[in-house]
């Protein structure tokens, strides 16, 4: 992967990095923040929106370096951890074969 790519954790041999990104620092669409108020809210929005597309930059990276990508919301952590843990499982058959 490229040497910016971070991934939480990668597994080499099915080729699958993982990344488990936390609501309000990614912007979760369920839980991560609307609305910012205050006098450095665009400040925030920016920070989030950064994030996102540094997100977008990396995906794209390990994708173009044949990596399959999953992304986990923290919040789908806490919910169903089985159901994330699954997720990764079937990108690692899908490589696989």
């Amino acid at each position: 992967m490229a040497a910016r790519c971070r991934a939480d954790f990668v597994l080499p041999r099915c080729r699958v990095a993982v990344f488990v990104d936390g609501c309000f620092w990614h912007g979760c669409p369920v839980h991560g923040p609307k609305d910012f108020r205050g006098p450095n809210a665009s400040l925030w929005r920016e920070k989030i929106e950064i994030n996102r597309e540094r997100d977008r930059r990396n995906t794209m990276a390990a994708e173009s370096e044949e990596w399959t990508v999953v992304r986990v919301w923290e919040c789908e952590i806490r919910t169903d951890v089985e159901q994330a843990a699954r997720r990764v499982y079937t990108a690692c058959i899908g490589q696989s074969s």
